[in-house]
């Protein structure tokens, strides 16, 4: 009966991210997230310099939040709603690509360490068993033989947890920050009060 609830609720889950999906989409087939900077007094991380000013950490996150479940296949349109200047919308269109570049550098220096650290995971696992087996096979000390074993087993474990699960989850990080890079971005001024 607990499988059928399970079901059910898989199901409508299902079914609210594509009504959420098909409300969020624009007649182009973007996914478009409104972010209200208001009169946009706090648009810029107050620990930033003038020269390398960056975007609240807090609008990064709101972005990230509402496009997390959107497949990467899908185009972004990322529309600020606040009444910004055009000199200053242009430098945040740059400020935004600066931050997902880096991130992008960040990420695939991740799939790097990943793959570097399964490798050398294998080769170290490899080197031992073959230890494991040469002493197995001529019989001298039981104790050490096992702990070789554990060992290898041990890396070829950690190698195998770095290619099935780390790995997929760095890619998936990586084309969703794909897909915020290629985000398209519009500014929507506030209406003036009293209308």
């Amino acid at each position: 009966m607990k499988k059928g609830k399970i079901g059910i609720n898989t199901k409508q889950k299902k079914e609210e991210l594509m009504r959420y999906l098909e409300r969020i989409r624009d007649e182009g087939g973007n996914a478009v997230v409104d972010v209200n900077l208001g009169e946009g007094d706090t648009l810029y991380d107050p620990l930033s310099l003038k020269g390398d000013k960056d975007l609240d950490g807090a609008i990064y996150d709101y972005i990230e939040a509402q496009t997390n479940v959107i497949p990467a296949a899908i185009p972004l349109r990322v529309r600020f709603h606040g009444n910004i200047p055009e000199e200053e919308q242009e430098e945040i269109k740059k400020i935004m690509d600066r931050h997902y570049v880096m991130k992008s550098f960040d990420i695939s220096w991740d799939l790097v360490a990943n793959f570097r650290k399964m490798l050398f995971l294998i080769i170290f696992g490899a080197v031992m068993l073959s230890a494991y087996l040469y002493f197995a096979i001529s019989g001298n000390n039981a104790f050490w033989t096992e702990i070789l074993s554990i060992i290898g087993s041990f890396s070829l474990w950690e190698a195998a947890d770095a290619l099935l699960l780390e790995r997929p989850g760095l890619r998936r990080e990586y084309r969703n920050n794909e897909q915020l890079l290629q985000e398209k971005i519009e500014f929507v001024p506030l209406p003036p009060e009293g209308r």
